[in-house]
């Protein structure tokens, strides 16, 4: 169980090493999936588990970032491990996602229950004994009482993260475990919790929408209203599994007040829906002064999967979308072409129906 008020001196401490400066760059990463063929593809000859080579070419465009945020769509409750409808993926993946420096996971998600009350209470003993902070499901009301919502103090700046999932595919939460459920009366009053910690930015990861729509819906779009009227500063969607729009609001003299990603779509999977091997990756800066604490930059970066065949069986990769065409001699033609259309329709889309949300080029 982790201490909401442990997590801020750890973090404390941590920043007191740092360089002294005054910009916090966050990453936001999509859903993390896992279906028998990664499984399979991880398997290694001595029967163990790796998932290292998956993130090796994402490990360096993510690199730069202070803290790191991903959205874990499964559990690790230990064998047998399964794919879809159930997923259980085996602890490697969580060792592969502490490698690179991801600091924080949402649990939260239609598929929290996939395991019953071993899946939640196991992915959180397996994420705590690595040290992955994680928000959204908890073993008991007292987890949740010392532990939420999350915070964090990074650099000297605190953010509080909330997180909720639609539901849970129908199957019920055991007693005494909690999975938090979208719900506007309960996350107002979270916001007024989060509040009481002063946070500088309220940062809310949140499971909605409908899959494969490359929109968002109109009751995300209320929703997110709901949520930034009331003082979120960052929403980061998921669940739709396609990367959907992203918007910036600014106030009268151009400041940024909130941000909002409808989809951030897939980091990986074996999906073969169609724009579900392109996902994003959001990226954003905020400065504390002596006066005020600003989001002052919003970007996204664009991320494909590639499944080659090595060995007898499909291997699974996360390619940046600004290494792509440096590495053209990993791919097939046929991929290589496929893949060329896709990010390209994805720029043209995104380029159109996000609103100061631009593409990062460095």
């Amino acid at each position: 169980m982790k201490h909401r008020f442990l997590t801020v001196f750890i973090f404390l401490v941590f920043a007191g090493r740092l360089s002294g400066s005054d910009t916090l760059r966050l990453v936001f990463i999509g859903d993390i999936m896992q279906h028998m063929s990664q499984i399979s593809a991880a398997k290694t000859p001595d029967g163990t588990y790796n998932y290292d080579s998956c993130f090796s070419f994402v490990a360096n465009e993510i690199e730069y970032a202070d803290f790191k945020v991903a959205n874990l769509e499964l559990t690790l409750a230990g064998t047998p491990y399964s794919g879809y409808p159930c997923f259980s993926a085996p602890d490697a993946l969580a060792e592969a996602l502490k490698k690179i420096d991801i600091n924080l996971l949402s649990t939260a998600n239609n598929h929290s229950c996939d395991r019953g009350s071993k899946g939640i209470t196991r992915t959180l003993d397996a994420l705590d004994k690595l040290g992955i902070y994680h928000v959204g499901t908890y073993r008991n009301i007292a987890e949740k009482t010392f532990s939420y919502p999350q915070i964090t103090d990074v650099k000297g700046i605190r953010i509080a993260f909330l997180s909720y999932t639609y539901g849970t595919n129908g199957l019920p939460v055991a007693y005494p475990n909690i999975v938090n459920l979208i719900d506007t009366a309960e996350i107002a009053n979270d916001i007024k919790l989060a509040e009481k910690y002063k946070p500088d930015i309220i940062v809310c990861l949140i499971h909605w929408g409908l899959e494969y729509q490359l929109k968002q819906n109109d009751e995300q779009k209320t929703l997110a209203q709901f949520m930034t009227s009331r003082g979120i500063n960052l929403v980061i969607g998921s669940h739709p599994h396609v990367v959907q729009p992203m918007e910036v609001q600014t106030d009268n003299a151009g400041n940024i007040k909130s941000a909002v990603v409808y989809s951030l779509g897939n980091a990986v999977s074996n999906q073969n829906y169609e724009h579900t091997d392109i996902g994003a990756m959001a990226h954003v800066a905020v400065v504390k002064n002596d006066t005020a604490t600003r989001i002052v930059d919003c970007k996204y970066s664009l991320i494909l999967r590639h499944r080659p065949a090595e060995k007898g069986k499909t291997k699974f990769y996360i390619i940046p979308a600004n290494t792509f065409y440096g590495n053209r001699q990993i791919f097939t033609e046929t991929e290589y072409g496929a893949l060329s259309k896709t990010l390209e329709n994805t720029r043209k889309r995104l380029n159109k129906d996000n609103k100061n949300f631009d593409e990062k080029t460095d």
